[in-house]
């Protein structure tokens, strides 16, 4: 999967990942499988529903894998996802859930990002019959006990930052490793599901058009494909039911905006679609959301790994410490991908 995602300038230049690149003064864009995303009618809305083609998706990856775990974080993408698979009687494997749970003051406290997990995650698996499907509850942070444990530490030291994706945040390291951690015993093909991303919608001169963001494709530790385990992003991935999804989700949210947004004012917007209109529009959910983790912005420290800033005499602490001041002289800023205009 990685070997189809990289970074040029406008000299054509390519660099196999953001530190590679030491003038952030030119233009660079991420190749997100462009060859694919470049044969497809964009400006051809698919006549199927959001629902059909979430249902298609879904049996598509029970059909070609042997084993299917779900990543559910009790957001709204994964809950989507959750759901298309469980209403329509598409067998899940095992679902994952994973936070920093034994750093929170209190069960339900969102301290560490893990309020969607109280709130969400565990009422509803609770509440679904999943008498089949093995729930796996995983703190990552056991792990920390001892950091070289982790294959990017064991390998690159405090170089790993380099190597574990757009987001810096000490929890990636988990996912790198995630059939280490999880399936050590698993030799089926297995596909692990994330629920990466909703479609990026912009406008150029009120011309709409999709990218794809490094911020989402290279998180999560960027592990896409180790030994029988494959990372499958259910709504992004450069097939032809995902591809169709992207299209679908533009263009019911391009009509939306054009029925409510004057020309004019796109013109002044880089993207003025929202989240939460998009979770609207694109997901009907039966699953009842009672809470939603505020999501924090900090690339290097997400809100599930602060408790690390409290622990000033540990080695995860000084190896954290030592890998930012490497990293922080080569921060990148985000990229997107060449852009596809839907009209």
């Amino acid at each position: 999967m990685l070997e189809n995602t990289f970074y040029y300038d406008k000299n054509k230049n390519v660099y196999k990942t953001q530190e590679e690149i030491t003038d952030f003064s030119q233009d660079y864009q991420f190749y997100y499988h462009d060859s694919f995303w470049n044969k497809l009618s964009w400006k051809i809305e698919p006549t199927e529903s959001l629902e059909h083609l979430y249902r298609e998706r879904a049996q598509w990856i029970r059909d070609n894998y042997e084993y299917v775990i779900l990543c559910y974080s009790g957001g709204n993408d994964s809950t989507n996802v959750l759901e298309t698979f469980y209403y329509n009687n598409i067998h899940i494997d095992e679902i994952l859930v994973v936070g920093a749970l034994s750093q929170d003051p209190f069960s339900g406290s969102d301290a560490n990002h893990n309020g969607d997990l109280y709130h969400n995650v565990f009422p509803t698996l609770n509440s679904l019959n999943l008498s089949n499907t093995k729930i796996t509850i995983v703190d990552y942070t056991e792990y920390f006990n001892d950091v070289n444990q982790f294959s990017l530490v064991n390998t690159y030291g405090a170089d790993y930052l380099d190597y574990i994706g757009t987001h810096k945040s000490l929890h990636n390291l988990f996912w790198s490793d995630l059939k280490k951690f999880i399936g050590k015993d698993n030799n089926k093909k297995t596909a692990w599901i994330m629920g990466i991303e909703k479609v990026e919608l912009r406008y150029l001169s009120s011309i709409p058009y999709v990218v794809f963001n490094n911020l989402n494709h290279h998180n999560y530790g960027m592990s896409y494909i180790n030994e029988n385990f494959q990372r499958v992003n259910f709504y992004s991935d450069p097939t032809e039911i995902s591809a169709k999804i992207q299209i679908k989700q533009a263009h019911v949210l391009n009509n939306l905006i054009k029925s409510s947004v004057s020309n004019y004012d796109l013109k002044f917007r880089k993207n003025p679609i929202s989240s939460k209109l998009k979770n609207e529009l694109f997901y009907s959910y039966k699953i009842k959301m009672n809470f939603q983790s505020i999501k924090g912005s900090n690339r290097f420290v997400s809100a599930r790994d602060t408790f690390i800033l409290q622990k000033k005499n540990s080695e995860v602490h000084r190896l954290f410490g030592e890998a930012l001041k490497k990293s922080m002289s080569s921060y990148s800023i985000p990229a997107i991908s060449k852009p596809y205009f839907i009209e």
